[in-house]
């Protein structure tokens, strides 16, 4: 599973009921993602890629897309 499916699939697991999910999906705009979906989803992406995420690094991700960049920069 390639590291875009891997994201996609902790968020489909964490925001049940959202549109498909693609990489140009915006969070707040196209999949309605809060505060809390966004501490969830943090959550779950730090126990998949056994990192810490510090929720103020994730703070401009705009798109799922973004989160991809974010994880690939993070491991090296």
């Amino acid at each position: 599973m390639t590291l875009e499916e891997r994201i996609i699939t902790v968020l489909q697991e964490n925001l049940e009921k959202r549109p498909e999910i693609k990489l140009t999906s915006r969070l707040a705009e196209d999949l309605h993602v809060d505060s809390l979906d966004k501490m969830m989803i943090i959550g779950a992406l730090e126990d998949e890629f056994s990192t810490t995420i510090d929720e103020d690094d994730f703070a401009d991700v705009l798109t799922v897309n973004d989160i991809v960049e974010r994880i690939k920069s993070r491991q090296g």
